[in-house]
């Protein structure tokens, strides 16, 4: 067996439920550092969790100079992880990263271009792609006993109550981003095109946008319509398909966090068993392992930078349209 992986986490927020997917892989890594610019936050979480305050780190820097890193799970804000990323990729390190890769695609292209020159692994925590319901749909969908795809939306509707602290744009680069991976992989195929807009509504209390509408069209000349917003009232999360033959449905009770159901038919639709029962796996487990198999010489996962980049490209046509008020191709 391979030695543990030694990993450094950079964020002492969202890096805590990275730090669970961690230690429930003893075999596959080891943590050697956790670092964090709020040194008394991060002593705080260190102390949760049980760890020696030797871990702590204060510099990203200094920790990749000590040389016992081999992986870096960046776990911050979006505006920082092109920066982070590319300090690590410097170091020779492979990368975990939260959504998104980056804020565009030519940065992310850039990243991506320098780990493969250096044989460095990136995987972009993707997680939500990875719930049992959503993978029921993907092979529902694949299978085309229901017909061939042909139109639907995807609706997610989030009472956050307030706004990200982040970058213009932001709920591109906490939600939406999380919705153009879901319906891609349900799909099984890639966005060419996209109409569409990042704006604020007339009477949001945001300073910055909080909502995103768009028409994805697909490779296969399926469209879909999509609503985010994390600026709502009531929390809902909906998924349809109209393929030739019947109506699928996806639905979860909580934006992406509740209970999963899945409907299907014409004239009635009737429920349909979620493969491998109801409980939601460990999602960032399951991503944390797949980086892991891969650097140690396993299949690359379908979460990887390179598989990443269409997500990337079509959160930047999404952007491209707001500005041009035209449909923008997806190019990568």
């Amino acid at each position: 067996m391979a030695n543990p992986i030694r990993v450094a986490i950079v964020g002492a927020g969202r890096g805590r439920a990275q730090l669970n997917a961690i230690q429930a892989l003893p075999e596959m890594f080891q943590l050697v550092a956790w670092v964090d610019l709020n040194l008394p936050l991060l002593h705080e979480r260190i102390d949760e969790a049980g760890l020696p305050r030797s871990l702590a780190s204060d510099s990203l820097d200094k920790t990749l100079d000590q040389g016992d890193v081999d992986a870096v799970v960046v776990a911050t804000w979006a505006r920082t992880h092109e920066l982070l990323v590319g300090q690590a990729l410097d170091a020779g390190k492979h990368v975990l990263v939260e959504k998104p890769y980056t804020l565009t695609l030519p940065a992310a292209k850039t990243l991506q271009d320098k780990a493969d020159a250096a044989g460095l692994k990136v995987v972009v925590n993707q997680q939500w792609r990875y719930m049992p319901g959503q993978r029921t749909m993907r092979r529902l969908i694949a299978e085309r006993v229901h017909g061939e795809p042909q139109v639907g939306h995807m609706v997610t509707y989030k009472p956050r109550g307030g706004e990200y602290p982040d970058s213009e744009h932001s709920q591109l680069w906490q939600m939406t981003v999380h919705e153009i991976d879901s319906v891609i992989s349900m799909m099984g195929q890639p966005i060419v095109a996209v109409a569409g807009h990042s704006f604020r509504p007339p009477a949001t209390t945001w300073r910055r946008e909080s909502t995103a509408t768009a028409e994805l069209t697909f490779e296969s000349g399926a469209r879909v319509a999509m609503v985010s917003t994390s600026d709502s009232r009531q929390g809902a999360h909906e998924f349809r398909i109209e393929c030739s033959k019947d109506a699928l449905v996806y639905r979860n009770t909580h934006g992406f966090g509740g209970v999963e159901g899945i409907l299907a038919g014409s004239g009635e639709l009737e429920s349909v068993p979620i493969d491998g029962g109801p409980e939601r796996p460990p999602l960032d487990v399951i991503v944390m392992r797949s980086w892991g198999t891969w650097i140690n010489g396993g299949p690359e996962p379908e979460t990887s930078g390179p598989q990443n980049l269409q997500i990337i490209g079509a959160l930047d046509a999404l952007l491209q349209s707001t500005l041009s008020g035209q449909t923008e191709p997806v190019n990568l």
